[in-house]
């Protein structure tokens, strides 16, 4: 497995901050019961999941899942590929130094459709695949991560005020996050419109939107917290899905998974789906006539 950033967990992102943690990716898995996913929950070596409405947290963090899944594996950190070349049968594997990082009978892409695009146009008759990943429009979303203090104990872990600049503010404390210095971690999503419009702004313009609607919503401290962060993300959500069929051909040894095919996860809803996904895309992979895999 390449991994472009610096840890595990692409949209399952966390950060430390006021000396506790905080979700500023998805801030829950969605894993129904019944699903292949809370299966595979059900029995992690785990101890700190919390059931939150719309799915699981866990209290060290929504990167413990990815790095548990991780265990065993050869992760390689901050490796973007840019290049996937037909070398003797197999694909090489290029970064964008032009450095090579071995071979593989097939690969298995989980990154966002355009991240996606630049790989295939560079291998053969793949042209059709990189058009339809190209016309897939991404919805950016700005987040802001906070330490509030006098947070009323009525105010509800989950909140969505329906107007204003914030779509959904999360008390992390549901998920076993302590306060720090009496401080209380705390995430605030901005709506689709305003998420858009600040994605390239200051930190200072984000935050004087979003300050005076977390105020409204928490109470009168969270217009000046005791530390404050923006985090931002160009590629939240998929606008729409493209079909599996058609971006990953049956016998094709570079196969796509994810919420490119399954459409928007970064707020939870469908994470079940998503790891389906990767499910049908190790299948595909099985049936090839070699089956290593690199991802």
């Amino acid at each position: 497995r390449r991994e472009e950033s610096r840890g595990l967990g692409g949209g399952l992102a966390g950060r430390r901050a006021g000396g506790t943690g905080l979700d500023h990716g998805s801030p829950v898995v969605a894993a129904p019961p019944g699903s292949a996913l809370r299966a595979l929950a059900d029995h992690l070596p785990v101890d700190d999941a919390v059931e939150l409405p719309g799915g699981l947290a866990w209290a060290s963090g929504a990167t413990r899942l990815p790095k548990l899944l991780a265990e065993g594996l050869d992760v390689r950190l901050g490796v973007r590929l840019a290049a996937l070349r037909p070398a003797a049968g197999a694909l090489e594997l290029g970064d964008e130094q032009g450095n090579t990082h071995g071979t593989a009978d097939a690969v298995v892409v989980t990154a966002p459709a355009p991240q996606a695009a630049d790989l295939l146009e560079r291998g053969a008759d793949r042209d059709e695949r990189v058009r339809l990943l190209r016309g897939l429009g991404y919805a950016p979303a700005v987040m802001v991560l906070a330490g509030v203090t006098g947070i009323a104990d009525e105010v509800p872990p989950v909140l969505r005020p329906g107007d204003g600049p914030i779509a959904e503010v999360r008390r992390e404390r549901a998920k076993g996050r302590p306060a720090a210095g009496g401080a209380e971690p705390v995430v605030a999503r901005l709506d689709p419109q305003e998420s858009a419009r600040l994605l390239d702004a200051s930190d200072a313009d984000a935050l004087a939107v979003a300050l005076p609607a977390l105020a409204a919503a928490l109470g009168p401290a969270a217009a000046a917290p005791a530390w404050v962060q923006v985090k931002r993300w160009r590629l939240a959500v998929p606008v729409g899905s493209l079909d599996e069929e058609a971006v990953s051909p049956p016998g094709d040894p570079v196969v796509l998974a994810g919420d490119t095919v399954t459409g928007a996860a970064f707020g939870g809803a469908d994470h079940h789906r998503v790891w389906d996904s990767g499910v049908r895309a190790a299948r595909r992979v099985a049936s090839l006539p070699a089956a290593g895999v690199a991802r």
